[in-house]
């Protein structure tokens, strides 16, 4: 392992550096932050945010390291729990797990194309997921997640343009261990999960893992009797490591099943009266369901339905050559998920969506990383990879213009080649310098077979782009690191492939994003070491945002993906990971973000909305428009906290206590772009908590836990179904899983 632990950043800190560090806690809170226990006595927490294992607090990156005591703490078990841990992490909810979309900082991809890329990157055991509706599955046996914030286009590519998670599962041991953990809820969700790992020789080992999980759900469907917000999951993963004299292979293969009663939108609001007290709405059948937040009750013909399946396998080989090491990763995804949408949320046959994807790429990675502990060190690298997107859509509707049945299939082929290089001003003082140069070909087939004779689009591109990086970093005598820098980041160009392609689509490919982000941080370690904190400041601009938005150059505009102007976010974020006591962890973040539209014209009114309020007719397009900059982003809250802690007390000679908990609190936020004030939700806090007693060897633990402690009703996404046919307002809402208090008791077995 090449990794150099600077002797400054082990000083028990300054006094500077401690009253800052407990002023900023007072309003903040403890940083996500994994322990490394066994690597030094000084509590190194050890990352991968720049291809090669680092300290945590040498890092010129804005990135938090969540381990395993965090993610116990706040209750994750499902990629979407990491927001209660990381404040300017964002998701929002779609209709189905392919509909789901990912945000840092407040920018992210909400759109109907498949081709579309999201501008942050999941990435599991190196290898960066095609889709990002694949990420959206069980965090299982997990050493630490990090998360990027920021443009990371140097080293993670063209599609990490507002960040990265990259989340890091556990490797073989050199000893026999393994644990099974059991849980059940009160609402009837039964769970299982473990792993065992040893060694397979002197120089080998092994680790397999797996989870099992069955829920109903939440939401109860009148009309079919089925409860709805449910799913039964199961996964293993395998991971095989050897060496062979200086080579180190590591096999990794992950699979895993899901079969889900996609979350339907529920009524929050619906007027059966107007002002004057007319009748309106009267086609709702509202018999036994009571519109308003909490409402977990539907009337729908059609149980939405999702099933999909995914593997991902790796092969990576670490060849020592002295001088430094090089690394081959190759890797093949292939995910499938189909479902079944009732689009119109009714007890009536009207509009259904059937849907099937098929993501599948081949990438492959080479690496040449230099040790650290010169002058001078370097990452030289080239990627390739190749991936297709397949879809299938079906939409059945009684109105003939509101029927689809379409085939699609989207290709994307890059080619890169990178290089990060370092070197030592002064022994304290670190200049980084990296650059990217990708070459993307891009194509598409669309085959639309509502006619007798199908009708066939094709298309393709390419593109060739530059990003890069600056950093400067210095170390101080008294436990600090400071850092700025400038990163430019790139999402490449896509086809829309959405209902309504045609060949003009085809022929003319949304154009790429560009990003440029100024950053300045610090961290260290404070008070005798034991607490651990990192505070960045950042100003990101974002040119050519690929959003939905009106084509203006159509004699009938249609709304569509295109280049919707220009995006700002700024803000400030804090972390700190405390351990005053050795039965004593503290940890938490907090973040504030100023994400802003700086250039929208030509954007969608809401319904109702009037002249006074920014709506104005455009006689070109023949249709009311509005100016959309210096807006904020949808469902990007201004400010976000999270607080936790994990605390054991031995209570006896053979049992000790333990409870741990997660706070979270975000501002009000707006779902709709267009700053629908029907669309808003408020700020609210959710508080998760867990107490038990394991033995002394914590060979078992027994714990009871409870989830939205104090019942505090919330929705993932409000909708604003209001138009001419049912004005004035019809607004739905999405419930997640933790709307309302629910408990829990979990069993943990190990050796």
């Amino acid at each position: 392992m090449f990794l150099k632990t600077r002797t400054a950043m082990t000083s028990g800190g300054s006094l500077v550096a401690m009253s800052g560090v407990l002023g900023m806690a007072l309003v903040a809170a403890p940083v996500q932050a994994q322990e490394q226990a066994a690597e030094s006595d000084d509590n190194v927490i050890l990352v991968t945010a720049q291809k090669r294992e680092q300290n945590v607090l040498e890092v010129p990156v804005a990135v938090s390291a969540i381990g395993e005591n965090v993610l116990e703490a706040a209750q994750v078990n499902e990629f979407e729990d990491l927001t209660s841990v990381s404040p300017s992490l964002t998701i929002t909810a779609g209709g189905s797990q392919a509909g789901h979309s990912i945000a840092l900082r407040g920018v992210g991809t909400v759109a109907f194309s498949t081709a579309v890329e999201s501008s942050v990157l999941v990435v599991v055991d190196d290898v960066a997921l095609l889709q990002a509706g694949q990420a959206f599955s069980s965090i299982t046996d997990p050493q630490r997640v990090e998360i990027l914030r920021g443009p990371q286009g140097t080293l993670f590519g063209k599609n990490a343009s507002a960040g990265v998670v990259n989340i890091v599962t556990q490797d073989p041991t050199d000893y026999f261990t393994g644990y099974g953990e059991f849980s059940i809820t009160d609402d009837e969700q039964f769970r299982a999960q473990g792993a065992i790992s040893g060694p397979l020789n002197d120089a080998g080992g092994f680790r397999l893992s797996g989870y099992w999980s069955d829920y109903d759900g939440y939401i109860d469907n009148l009309t079919t009797g089925s409860t709805l917000g449910g799913e039964e999951t199961w996964g293993v993963r395998g991971k095989v490591q050897q060496e062979f004299g200086a080579v180190t292979f590591t096999l990794t293969a992950d699979y895993g099943e899901a079969t889900d009663s996609l979350l339907p939108d529920t009524y929050l609001r619906v007027d059966q009266s107007d002002p004057a007290g007319n009748p309106i709405n009267q086609d709702y059948d509202l018999t036994g369901i009571v519109p308003g937040p909490g409402n977990n009750v539907v009337r729908n013909n059609v149980d939405r339905f999702g099933d999909s399946n995914q593997f991902i396998g790796s092969f990576k080989a670490d060849i020592d050559l002295g001088f430094a090491t090089l690394s081959s990763i190759t890797s093949y995804q292939d995910w499938r998920y189909d479902s079944i949408n009732d689009q119109d949320g009714s007890a009536d046959a009207v509009i259904r969506h059937d849907t099937t994807y098929n993501a599948e790429q081949f990438s492959q990675e080479l690496r040449l990383t230099s040790p650290t502990d010169g002058v001078f060190d370097y990452i030289l690298g080239v990627y390739f990879s190749d991936g297709t997107t397949d879809r299938s859509f079906i939409r059945t509707s009684p109105i003939p213009p509101l029927k689809q049945n379409w085939d699609s299939s989207a290709d994307t082929t890059s080619y890169a080649a990178f290089a990060q290089l370092g070197y030592d001003i002064t022994p304290d003082t670190l200049l980084t310098v990296g650059a990217r140069l990708n070459h993307e070909e891009i194509g598409v087939f669309f085959q639309d077979n509502r006619p007798a004779t199908p009708l066939q689009y094709f298309g393709s591109d390419s593109e060739t782009a530059f990003t890069g990086k600056v950093s400067l970093q210095h170390f101080f005598g008294d436990g600090l690191m400071a850092f700025a820098s400038v990163a430019t980041g790139y999402k490449g160009q896509a086809f829309d492939v959405s209902s309504g392609f045609d060949q003009r689509r085809a022929d003319n490919p949304i154009a790429s994003e560009d990003s440029i982000n100024y950053e300045v941080g610090l961290s260290g370690r404070a008070l005798g070491g034991d607490a651990q904190f990192q505070l960045v400041g950042f100003w990101t601009d974002y040119d050519n945002f690929q959003a939905q938005g009106i084509n203006a150059q159509l004699l009938a505009p249609q709304f569509e993906l295109t280049n919707v102007g220009k995006l700002r976010t700024r803000g400030v974020e804090f972390e700190l990971y405390y351990t005053p006591t050795d039965n004593l962890t503290l940890f938490g973040s907090a973040a504030y973000v100023d994400a802003t539209i700086r250039e929208f014209p030509d954007a969608q009114c809401y319904f109702g909305q009037t002249e006074a309020q920014g709506c104005v007719f455009d006689p070109v397009l023949n249709q009311p428009v509005q100016d959309l900059a210096g807006e904020e982003l949808g469902n990007s809250p201004d400010f976000k906290f999270n607080l936790g802690f994990d605390f054991a007390q031995p209570v006896s000679q053979g049992l000790t206590f333990f409870t741990r908990g997660n706070y979270t609190w975000q501002s009000e936020v707006n779902f709709s772009l267009s700053q629908n004030p029907r669309t808003v939700q408020d700020a609210y806090g959710i508080a998760n908590l867990a107490v038990g007693i394991r033995d002394a060897d914590e060979a078992w633990a027994l714990s009871i836990f409870v989830n939205n402690l104090f019942d505090q009703e919330y929705a993932s996404r409000i909708i604003d179904d209001t138009n001419p046919r049912n004005d004035p307002f019809v607004l739905t809402q999405q419930l997640p899983r933790n709307y309302d208090r629910y408990f829990g008791a979990r069993l943990r077995v190990g050796f």
